[in-house]
Order: structure tokens, then C-alpha cells, then sequence
């Protein structure tokens, strides 16, 4: 039976009104703290459809990307934060970690900003531009390639080796520049040192000049681990630079936005 649309008016709205799409959304709305994962049968209650229905429901949903199914159990993936990305950008409202990042950029004179993994990309949350402005566009919702930036590298050395081909490009790596570590080989042994030593760098890989630190977050159990970054433009800093005074910066940000994301979850 149709479902009594809302916003609707009399039989035109009726007619206008998509179950199907009431339910995904309703079924994407349900995830939470205390429900990261769902199943055929607790969609179908959920939504009061039949199995059948839910289980089209749910890998559509996975087809599309905002789902991805481990067993019989389907969790949101990353790309399910791109609806409220967008959301905000057509706002211009901040996030909830803008604050720091707006801390961390004035302290180093750097850009500043947050991401997750998405495929073979790193999707940034929020972004702040430093005082002297980095060409580069980037807002909450873009993406760039993981293997190529220094957040997406922080996040892809927490991978276990079984997962790092599902957030790598298939085939050869794409150069984005002639600096671009696009030899797999290569950039594994990259991953390696990033796991040992806590942070990562990257050298115009993406755009001639530009050079960024990112560390990854710790985790917080079943969901996505969370990437931090600086960025400029100019002379690369040196090793020693980017041990006594980068990433203790990094670190404090990071363990200020754990907290607010703990208190959040």
C-alpha cells in the first residue's frame, strides 16, 4: 500500500510520491551510534516490506555505492556522507571540527583539513585555506586521489594488506605529475614507513609545489578512521621540521577532534 507522502497535496502528491525512495532514505536514516549495521529481515521490519523488497533495497543502496555488505550485514560506507557534504556546502555552514582546523592553520600557516577514505580516493570533511592561499579548490564532498595525497596515505597504512587493493585504482596508478609514486611496489614500502614512523608525506604528486603532512586519527571501532593534514606551497620542509614542530601540532588536533567526535558518537 502507497504511503501517505509528506509535504504532499491530495492525489497529486500520492501519485508523485516513490515508496522506494522513502524507504532508502528512511533506511540510510537509521543508522546511528548504536545501529552501524542492519540485515535483510530487520530492514523488512523496519520499513514494513517484504524480504524481497528490502533485500532490492538494500544492494541497490550497495550498487550505488552508499552500502557495502560483509556477509549479511550491511553498514554504511563513506560515500553515504557525501548527501550531508553537499548539504553543508550548499550552506556554507562549518563543521563541528572547523574550530580546529582553523587552529591548527593559523599555528603552522598551512591549510588545514579532515578526510575519510572512499574508494580509492580521500573525501575531505571540511578544509581550511591557509593565510596565503593554496591553489587548489578543495571543499567538503571533493575527493582526490588517496595514493597520491599525503591524508590518503596517513589513512591507507592503517589498511590491513587484504583491503588496501579495494582503495587503489585498478590497473597502473595514474601520474598526476612527474613526482607521483605510481609504482605500487613503491608506494607499499611508502605505507610501511608511514605505519612506523606515524605520519606521511607527499611532494607535488598532485600539483607542482604543493607538499602536505597527514596523520591518521586513532580508530573508533567500526568506523571509518579519520585522516589530518596540512598542507602549503614553496620549499618542503625538512625531516627534522616536520618531527619537532608538524606532527606534534598534528597530534594535540587529532586528540582534540577524538574527543569531540567520542562525545558526538
Amino acid at each position: 500500500m502507497a504511503k501517505e507522502p509528506h509535504g504532499g497535496e491530495g492525489n497529486e502528491g500520492k501519485r508523485e510520491f516513490l515508496d522506494a525512495l522513502a524507504n532508502g532514505l528512511r533506511l540510510l536514516s537509521s543508522f546511528d551510534a548504536q545501529t552501524r549495521s542492519t540485515t535483510i529481515q530487520s530492514a523488512a521490519e523496519l520499513l514494513g516490506v517484504t524480504r524481497a523488497a528490502a533485500r532490492r533495497i538494500l544492494l541497490t543502496l550497495t550498487e550505488l555505492g552508499y552500502l557495502q555488505q560483509q556477509e549479511r550485514y550491511f553498514e554504511l560506507t563513506p560515500k553515504a556522507l557525501e548527501l550531508g557534504y553537499r548539504y553543508f556546502r550548499s550552506l556554507g555552514l562549518s563543521g563541528a571540527v572547523r574550530p580546529y582546523l582553523q587552529k591548527l592553520a593559523r599555528e603552522l600557516h598551512v591549510a588545514a583539513a579532515i578526510g575519510v577514505l572512499a574508494g580509492p580516493d580521500v573525501l575531505f570533511v571540511d578544509r581550511v585555506e591557509a593565510e596565503r592561499p593554496i591553489k587548489l579548490d578543495l571543499r567538503a564532498g571533493d575527493r582526490l586521489p588517496a595514493y597520491a595525497h599525503s591524508l590518503g596515505r596517513a589513512l591507507l597504512a592503517q589498511l590491513p594488506e587484504a583491503e588496501l587493493a579495494d582503495h587503489l585504482p585498478a590497473g597502473a596508478l595514474p601520474k598526476a605529475s612527474p613526482y607521483t609514486v605510481a609504482d605500487r611496489q613503491s608506494l607499499r614500502a611508502e605505507l610501511v614507513l608511514i605505519r612506523q614512523r606515524g605520519w606521511s608525506f607527499a611532494n607535488s604528486e598532485l600539483v607542482a609545489g604543493l607538499f602536505g603532512v597527514g596523520i591518521a586519527l586513532p580508530s573508533r571501532g567500526s568506523g571509518p578512521t579519520i585522516g589530518l593534514n596540512v598542507s602549503s606551497i614553496g620549499t618542503p620542509w625538512t625531516v627534522a621540521h616536520i618531527e619537532e614542530h608538524i606532527v606534534p601540532a598534528l597530534q594535540a588536533t587529532a586528540q582534540e577532534i577524538s574527543i569531540l567526535t567520542d562525545s558526538l558518537a
